[in-house]
């Protein structure tokens, strides 16, 4: 009787440890590979302009005999006003703007800084903006006259339904180096208002170029990104 309750005993002991070795076995065999989530990764290219032609004389800029001060030239764009987002985010890769002309001293070209915020107006003010990235680039002679795309190094990823997107590009002041500078512009119409800053010429704040009676100068650029990382990938790990 002894000897059945010890079999009995074994038996008991081993039939749960089969099941659960076929249950339960994270450490014996590879962890389970989920397959990616379908977000598609098509870039969209969102612009204020109805032309990316760039008109010659037709912009301004704050300078003496032509030789610029700091300038920061400005467009806002409200992401959610743009059907074409169609995806929750939107993630900034490439910034393009016009040139209208291009002069340095030393034919070594001239630094212009693209620079990426979010703003909590539009209108934008300068205490609205929160800068995401900034790319430094120097800027060639012979990009007069043309579009000059600038990409971008850390893509900064927006919410569409609430953020908005302010660009900006700043020219550092040229004078003592001789640098000459005109963004790209036209007159063909636009959705948005341009917008310029110039302290040196009394522009202490983000003004429309309507607004200091320049409406005809409506700045050359575009803004290409896709929907960003897919977040569904982020939101657990296996160990």
């Amino acid at each position: 009787m002894h000897a059945r309750r010890t079999c009995l005993s074994v038996a008991l002991f081993v039939l749960p440890a089969v099941l659960f070795a076929q249950s339960f076995s994270p450490h014996r065999n590879p962890s389970p590979q989920r397959p990616p989530m379908a977000f598609p990764q098509t870039a969209q290219t969102i612009a204020q302009s109805n032309s990316s032609a760039i008109t010659a004389n037709n912009s301004v800029s704050c300078n003496a005999q032509g030789l610029h001060t700091a300038n920061g030239y400005y467009r806002a764009f409200t992401l959610s006003k743009f059907p074409i987002l169609t995806q929750p985010h939107f993630r900034i890769q490439n910034i393009t703007y016009g040139v209208e002309l291009a002069n340095d001293g030393a034919n070594a070209g001239q630094p212009v800084q693209v620079n990426l915020y979010k703003s909590s107006s539009n209108p934008p003010t300068t205490a609205s903006l929160t800068l995401l990235t900034s790319e430094s680039t120097t800027v060639q002679d012979t990009a007069s006259g043309t579009l000059v795309s600038v990409p971008i190094t850390a893509p900064p990823v927006l919410n569409v339904s609430t953020d908005i997107l302010v660009v900006e590009i700043y020219t550092p002041d040229g004078m003592i180096n001789s640098h000459s500078f005109f963004v790209g512009s036209n007159n063909a119409g636009e959705v948005a208002p341009s917008y310029i800053k110039a302290s040196d010429c009394g522009v202490t704040e983000i003004t429309s170029l309507a607004a200091i009676n320049f409406p005809g100068m409506q700045i050359v650029m575009s803004v290409t990104g896709d929907n960003g990382v897919p977040v569904g990938l982020q939101s657990f790990t296996i160990d």
